[in-house]
Formats: C-alpha cells, structure tokens, sequence
C-alpha cells in the first residue's frame, strides 16, 4: 500500500526514495506477497491435514493412556506421605536454623557498630595524650633551658645528674622527716 501510494504521488517523494530503491521495495513487496501465500496453500494442504489429525489422535490416546496407570496402593501413598512430612519437617528446622543465623548475625553487627564508637573515642583520647605529652616535652625543655641558664652549663647530662640527685635528697629528706 505504501509503495503504491509512493508511486501514484511520484513528484512528492523524488527527493527522499529514487527510482531504484522504489523498484527496489515494489520487488520485495511482491516477493513477500508471494511466499505468504505460498505458506497459506501449504498450512492448507492435505498433508498438513492428516499431520494435524495424527497429532490429535495421539494425543488422545497419550489420554487414554494416562488415566488407565493404577493408583499407587496403601503402602506406596503412606511412604511418599511419610517422607513428606520429614522433607517439610527438615525444612521448617531448616529455617529455624537460618532465623537463629539471622539473629546472630545483627548481634554481631551491633557489636561491631559498639566496638567501632568504642575505638573511636579511644582514638580520641590518645590524641589528647599525645597534645599534652608534645605540650608538657615543650614545657620540659623550656624548664632544662632555664636550669641550665641557671646553672650556666649546656650539658643535658650534668643536668640529668642535678635532678637526679635533687630528687633523692627530696627522697631522703621525706624518709628522714616520715620515719
């Protein structure tokens, strides 16, 4: 219909189809027509039929067949509804299991989320050790640099020596004093 319409309206689609391509589509058209209509008279056929037939009776006596199989006797049913219960019974443990896992696991998850506070205010608290023994080297050096102005000596170890001395007489003095 297309092709058709393209054709009788010739001088409006110059620009966009050419000469070939319309040829082209109106050989395709005719070609597609043609094999549709070849599988129409073949879907008619009379092997198509009797193919359709065959089908059809086998499948009723694949039927016929099926309802005739005996039912399964008492002890059969008995042992196909014991075994069951036990797959139902094994798959209810199953997911007790999988709840009790469940639970485990957001406990663990809690703990971890605790844990993790936990450090971080650790974390904190050795930065502020660390701030204050950075502030209190600053104030020992400070301290040892006007003792040893004091004592007019730039030797760490003399100074070492003074206040290890100064401390055990403070130490003698306050077991003298207590004892």
């Amino acid at each position: 219909m297309t092709v058709r319409m393209v054709e009788s309206k010739r001088e409006q689609f110059v620009h966009i189809i050419n000469d070939t391509e319309l040829r082209s589509r109106k050989s395709f058209v005719a070609a597609s027509t043609d094999r549709i209509q070849q599988v129409k008279n073949r879907m008619n056929s009379d092997d198509i039929k009797s193919k359709l037939d065959t089908d059809e009776k086998r499948k009723a006596k694949a039927a016929v067949a099926a309802q005739s199989i005996p039912k399964l006797n008492q002890q059969d049913e008995e042992f196909v509804e014991y075994n069951n219960m036990k797959a139902q019974a094994l798959l209810k443990q199953q997911d007790q299991t999988l709840d009790e896992l469940d639970h485990a696991v957001v406990r663990v998850g809690r703990m971890a989320e605790t844990i993790q506070d936990e450090i971080g205010q650790q974390n904190k608290m050795l930065q502020e050790v660390d701030e204050d023994m950075d502030d209190a080297q600053q104030k020992l050096g400070y301290v040892m640099g006007k003792l040893s102005k004091m004592l007019k000596t730039k030797n760490k170890w003399q100074l070492w020596t003074i206040i290890l001395l100064a401390l055990i007489v403070f130490i003698l003095l306050f077991i003298v004093i207590n004892f």
